[in-house]
Parts: C-alpha cells; sequence; structure tokens
C-alpha cells in the first residue's frame, strides 16, 4: 500500500487525469495550491536558520562556496553552449514568420543593472519574508552568521543551539507536509496538463525537440558525468535517493519550493548539512542550467522566426546573455519576462515575441525547473565527496605533524 502511495504514483495519476478527464481540473486545483502553500511556508525559515547553524557552526566555509559557486558556473556555460549550439542546428528549418504573434506588454517589470544591483542588497529583512526574496536571506543569514563568531561564547553556543533545534523542528514539519505530498502532486499534475494549449505547443515541434534534446543530454550525460568525476560513484543512485525532490520540481516548477525536499533527501543520502544549508540555497538562485539552455534556444528561435541571421559573435553573445540572465532574474519583481524583454532589446529583436516565451514556458518550466534542480542536487553531492576527502587529508596530516 505503501508503494501504490507515492509521490511517482501521484504524478503519473495527475498525467492519466489529465488525459481523460480534463474538464475535472479546476474541482481540485485547491489541492495542489495548498499543498505549495505548505512548502513555500517552510522555505524562507528553514533557509534561514540552516545557514546560520551551517556557518556559524561549520568549518571549511570558503572552500565549501568558492567551490559550489565554481561548479555551478561550469554547468551554467556548458548548458548554455549546448543550448546555443542544439538551437542554432535545429532552428535552421522553422520558416520565418511561421506564428502570427500579438504585442505583449511586459507587464511594467523593466531589467537593468541598477535594478539588479539594488536587489541583490537587503534593506528591510522583513520586506525581504514578505516578498519571498531567497537572495536577501541568503545574504542576511551569511552576515548574521559571521557576525556570530565574534560574541562570546556563551551567547555563541545559545545562538547555535537554537538554530539547530529551530531547523530540526522544521524538518520535522516537513515530514508531515510531504505525507500529502502524492495528492498535492497529482492535483498539481492535473491542473497543469489539462490547461495547457497543446495546439499551439504542438506547431513548434522543432522547438519541442531541441529543448527536449538539449535538456535530456545536460541531465543525463553532463550532470551525470560531472558527478562520478567528482565523486567515483554511480550517479543513479544519486538520482533514486533524489526521486522526490526531482518530481517535486516537475510537479511545481519551483526551485524554491523544492528546497526543503531536497534538504531532506540529501541528508538522507549522506551530504553533511553544512554543505546542503549553504549549497543548496545558493543553487535556487544562482544555479540555472534548464534555464541557461531554455532561454539560449529560445532566443535563437525567436531570432529565425524574426528572419535574423545569426553570427558567431551574436551566437557567443546569446551564451552570455543566458548565463547571466539564468542568475540575473532571482531578485528582480517580474521574474523571467523582464528578462527576456531585455534580451530581446539587446538582440535587437521586436518585443512582440515575448508572445513566443508566454506560449511555451507554461510547457517547459516544468522540466526546465526540474533539471535546475538536478544540477543543484548533483553539485551538493560532489561537494560533499570532494570536501570529505579534503577533511581526511588534513585530518592526516595533522596527525603526521
Amino acid at each position: 500500500m505503501r508503494r501504490l502511495y507515492s509521490i511517482p504514483s501521484g504524478l503519473i495519476l495527475g498525467i492519466m487525469l489529465a488525459l481523460l478527464l480534463p474538464q475535472g481540473a479546476p474541482t481540485v486545483a485547491w489541492i495542489g495550491q495548498i499543498f505549495l502553500s505548505l512548502l513555500k511556508l517552510l522555505i524562507l525559515p528553514l533557509i534561514l536558520v540552516s545557514i546560520y547553524a551551517s556557518l556559524a557552526g561549520g568549518r571549511d566555509l570558503r572552500h565549501i562556496g568558492g567551490r559550489a559557486l565554481l561548479y555551478y558556473l561550469i554547468t551554467s556555460c556548458i548548458a548554455a553552449v549546448l543550448g546555443t549550439g542544439i538551437g542554432l542546428t535545429f532552428s535552421q528549418s522553422v520558416p520565418v514568420g511561421l506564428l502570427d504573434l500579438e504585442p505583449v506588454a511586459p507587464d511594467g517589470a523593466t531589467f537593468s543593472l541598477e535594478r539588479l544591483i539594488a536587489n541583490l542588497i537587503p534593506s528591510n529583512l522583513f520586506a525581504s519574508l514578505a516578498e519571498g526574496n531567497i537572495l536577501h536571506i541568503v545574504v542576511v543569514a551569511v552576515l548574521a552568521a559571521l557576525a556570530s563568531r565574534r560574541l562570546q561564547a556563551d551567547q555563541h553556543e545559545t545562538l547555535l543551539g537554537g538554530a539547530r533545534a529551530l531547523d530540526a523542528l522544521l524538518m520535522q514539519l516537513l515530514a508531515g507536509i510531504l505525507t500529502l505530498a502524492p495528492v498535492g502532486i497529482a492535483a498539481l499534475v492535473y491542473t497543469s496538463l489539462a490547461a495547457m494549449d497543446w495546439a499551439e505547443i504542438l506547431r513548434l515541434h522543432t522547438f519541442v525537440w531541441a529543448v527536449t534534446l538539449a535538456a535530456g543530454l545536460h541531465a543525463l550525460v553532463v550532470l551525470p558525468l560531472l558527478y562520478h568525476l567528482l565523486t567515483g560513484r554511480a550517479p543513479w543512485r544519486l538520482a533514486l535517493a533524489c526521486r522526490e525532490p526531482l518530481l517535486t520540481a516537475l510537479s511545481t516548477a519551483s526551485s524554491s519550493a523544492t528546497y526543503p525536499v531536497s534538504k531532506r533527501a540529501l541528508e538522507r543520502f549522506g551530504v553533511p548539512e553544512r554543505i546542503t544549508s549553504l549549497t543548496l540555497p545558493l543553487g535556487a538562485t544562482l544555479n540555472m542550467d534548464g534555464s541557461a539552455l531554455y532561454q539560449s534556444i529560445l532566443l535563437i528561435f525567436m531570432s529565425q522566426l524574426a528572419g535574423v541571421d545569426l553570427t558567431l559573435w551574436q551566437a557567443l553573445f546569446i551564451v552570455l546573455l543566458t548565463m547571466a540572465s539564468s542568475a540575473g532574474t532571482a531578485g528582480i519583481p517580474g521574474g523571467g519576462i523582464a528578462m527576456m524583454a531585455f534580451m530581446l532589446d539587446l538582440l535587437g529583436l521586436p518585443q512582440t515575441y515575448l508572445a513566443l516565451y508566454l506560449i511555451v514556458d507554461r510547457f517547459f518550466d516544468y522540466p526546465i525547473t526540474a533539471v535546475n534542480v538536478w544540477g543543484d542536487l548533483v553539485v551538493a553531492a560532489g561537494l560533499s565527496r570532494t570536501v570529505a576527502t579534503r577533511h581526511d587529508l588534513g585530518s592526516r596530516n595533522g596527525r603526521l605533524e
């Protein structure tokens, strides 16, 4: 009975209901929203206390953070290059002017470097909590943890003990919420698939195949290879241990909402909390492998539809743009559409192509989020092995001295 009541079974049930009874989706949408809201309820407090507890009581922090950022940069670069290469190959068969697109306004959300910098630095903790700005919470938690190291020993231990106790309480709450996961995921998948505009998506079947191939290569070849190189272990074991966060990401289209599930799965797999608490929140805001390859393909297809022949330099420019934009949307109100409008301006493409983004994004948001989360999981698990090896070597050297 337990095997039937599981997250994979909820995913399958949602797909079957969407195919067989799409008109019933609105009646169960509230179930999925309740589950998603409960997950989001835990995100910010869990990030705040877990990062604080990890940094205030841990060591090798510079090593862990530096390695994580390096791996995130490498995987995002590979994803963007892969997406650009596949996009250039597949887009050649798309006729100019395939779609009759209506003008779309980006809802007043505009992008600028000044606005990005302003949104990276928190000015009001309570406003950041209310807005759900994960990057702000990460900055606050890091600053608080570093400051606590200057406190007297008893004060430091009191704060650290409280943070660890609160972290344990939140993880216990998460365990209770995840008992609802199969039902919540079934409702989310049912609602999202039933509302898809399949006719418009099928008209862009070449684009669909391009994104599917790029995402598949990155998720099934590049990231597993990286994990094997870092750890020497079989990647399928990590994928099997992390099936809950991967399926949650696939069902919710939210890297942030998946964070508590990813944290629990990795720690059960043996990844230390000092690594999950630091790398996963950073990954949820800065590491967007799936978004990098998806946006690069999307921009190339937009250029083809507009009749613009891309040069090699323009293709390289797209690689840099998508790498920056995948992290740049973290603190920007308006999300991806603001960054996409900005990139269209830089490439000299009309804003009407935002309509294409809105057509396909609803469909690809789910699998691309799963690729993003898979990249976070691989980096965290890979770091666990390399940091453990470094710690063992340090211990041996200490004994030799």
